[in-house]
This record gives C-alpha cells, sequence and structure tokens, in this order.
C-alpha cells in the first residue's frame, strides 16, 4: 500500500491508501483550492461523505480504518506522516 496519495482520484482505505494521518502541502499549479473527501463508499450511490474540505494552504487529513475511500482533486501528493 502506498505512504503517498497523488493529488488527484479517489483510492480505497485499506486497499490503495494505509488509514492514517496524511499531509498536503496544498494546492497544484494553477491556484484552485485543494479538495479531498473521506468516503463512506466508492460507488458515488453508497452513502456519500464523511467529512470534507478545501483551501489553499497545508492541510493535514486523517482517513480512518471506518473509511471507505479518499477523493483528492486539485492537491499536491499527500504524504502519511509516521
Amino acid at each position: 500500500m502506498n505512504q503517498e496519495i497523488p493529488g488527484d482520484g479517489t483510492f480505497l482505505v485499506g486497499r490503495e491508501v494505509r488509514p492514517g494521518t496524511y499531509r498536503g502541502a496544498g494546492p497544484a499549479e494553477g491556484g484552485s483550492p485543494c479538495y479531498w473527501a473521506r468516503l463512506k463508499g466508492a460507488t458515488g450511490t453508497d452513502g456519500g461523505t464523511v467529512t470534507n474540505g478545501a483551501g489553499k494552504g497545508q492541510t493535514t487529513v486523517t482517513a480512518l480504518d471506518t473509511d471507505k475511500a479518499f477523493q483528492t482533486t486539485g492537491c499536491q501528493t499527500w504524504k502519511r506522516l509516521g
């Protein structure tokens, strides 16, 4: 499993990325806010968002083992802490 999460995509927690705390440096080049979401499901039809956010600065998010997926758009690479 990856210790990093690329800036764009939806990734299965526990399969493609490890549960844990990740830090992103902010938006990718272009200036749009970095968007992230912890998801209850990965199909778009099974429960939706646990929590989400967007910003233009450094962000820290914890993906829990109870999350099904982590979604990120317009962000730099997220790096797992610890």
